[in-house]
This record gives C-alpha cells, structure tokens and sequence, in this order.
C-alpha cells in the first residue's frame, strides 16, 4: 500500500494509507520541514541532545500534534541506546519526551493507554509502527543496524502479544523512510552480525558491493515482522531513502552530527 503526504500549513508528514485506513489510532512520519528550530536543526525538528532549544522541540510536537490529531502536550518517548529492549509506556509517563525526562532507556514502546502518543526517532534507522485493531494496543520501535539484528520488530510485537493479547492475524505495521539498500554500506564487521543469525531469508538482504556491503533494513525488519505471524499484505514500507532525499530527511550518514532528526509517532484515539 502506499503512503500520502499532508501539507498542514507547511509542515509536511507521511501517513500509511492501510494504517489509515483502520479507524482508531493517529500516526505520521515526520520530514524535516514546518517547524520552528533553527539552523542547523530547520526546522521540523525532534533530535533533543544535538543543541536545539527545548522550547523549540516543544513547539514542533505541538505543531505536529495539531496537524496529526493528537495531543502534542502528551507525547512519550525513550532514550535510544541501539539495543533490543521493549518497555511498556504508562499513563505516568505522559509528556516525557525530552532527554532527560524519558523514563527508559530503550529502543521500543508498547501501550493500551488511549491518547498517549509513542514516538521513536530517526535519520537513517528504521522507524517502525504497530496497531493490533482487537486488542486495541499500539507499538512503536527504532530499529538502527543493531536492533534490526537484534530482532526488535519481532520482540515489540511479541511484547503487544504479552502484554495485551494482541494476535498476528489483527496487528499491522508500517515502516517509515530510512536508509535504503541502495545507500547502507557497511564493512564486513557489521555483516557478520547478520551472519551470526544463522539465517538465510536475512543473508538474502545483503549484497556485496566492491568492498562493502549493501544491507537492506527495511527489508529485513519486515522478514522480523513476518516472523512474528504478520499477513505480508498487513505491513507497509515506505520507498524513500533518506539518504537520497537531504531536501526532505534528516540524514546521520550524509550530514554526521550537525543535524535534526525525524520521528514516528502513533497514539490511540480515546
């Protein structure tokens, strides 16, 4: 299926047409214009740790908020460590969302609490969104090369399974844009944590390319999806490489430090 792009007064974001499509949650991708940070973060920025001012990163959540149909003020997320680990986001834990605030250090969310917006970050990593329509939970994962070996799209539905009884057959997922394959290059000691999974579906994603190799995240975070008993035709994945589109993303392997960073976010409606 594919994604549309809204124009809410110039900030612009991406849905997934199926997880439209679905009544009962609100969930976007973020580019990186609309907002109101400054150079070098202009300007729909959410990367809080590179410089930016917090009231700036508060305003842009409330701006997207506004535009999505959530509550900006309530946002939730956690400190991204590149690990595999997949906490449950609470009530308690509403409006955490600047460094300092976030009550874990973790690279996923899981929810049944309704209006508590999960937000995952990203420029390059695979950003990753989850709605069981029975159980009515929602997921939210960051998956970097690291937690794409690590499985963490596996592990953040199996923990909407866990913890709220979420079943394969009603869950559905989005991936948003990330690096592709055509721009992944890494060298062979990040290959050999892929070979370490012993699994040739995985090996299938990976290329070599002169010295390097090309890894296609996207596509193995989906094969971690459909291990976890996702219906293919349930499971979304944006085409863009962020890489490849500095006018619209945030990039870390094109632009290093000096940079903003987008978000996923989906919250359930009330």
């Amino acid at each position: 299926m594919p994604f549309t792009e809204h124009n809410h007064n110039g900030l612009l974001y991406d849905t997934a047409d199926g997880l439209s499509t679905l009544g009962g949650i609100r969930h976007a991708f973020t580019t990186r214009h609309g907002g109101v940070s400054g150079a070098p973060f202009d300007t729909l920025n959410f990367a809080d740790h590179r410089g930016d001012a917090p009231e700036n990163l508060l305003e842009n959540y409330r701006r997207l908020g506004k535009a999505v149909g959530f509550d900006g003020t309530r946002v939730v997320g956690c400190r991204q460590i590149h690990s595999d680990l997949v906490r449950i986001a609470s009530e308690d834990h509403a409006g955490k969302i600047l460094w300092d605030e976030r009550p874990y250090d973790a690279d996923a969310l899981v929810t049944n609490v309704p209006d508590l917006p999960l937000v995952v970050f990203g420029s390059d990593c695979c950003t990753i969104l989850l709605y069981d329509t029975l159980a009515h939970c929602i997921g939210a994962c960051h998956a970097g090369w690291r937690g794409t070996a690590g499985g963490i799209a596996l592990k953040t539905a199996i923990s909407m399974m866990t913890y709220y009884g979420a079943t394969p057959q009603t869950m559905h997922a989005a991936i948003g844009p990330s690096i592709g394959k055509c721009c992944f290059l890494v060298h062979d000691d990040v290959r050999k944590e892929f070979d370490n999974l012993l699994d040739p579906a995985i090996d299938e994603q990976i290329a070599k390319v002169g010295d390097r190799y090309s890894v296609d995240l996207k596509a193995i975070n989906r094969l971690w999806l459909l291990r976890a008993g996702l219906d293919p035709k349930n499971i979304e994945i944006h085409p863009d490489c962020t890489m490849c589109h500095p006018e619209r993303y945030w990039s870390h392997r094109l632009m290093g430090e000096q940079r903003g960073g987008m978000i996923g976010v989906i919250s359930l409606e009330g």
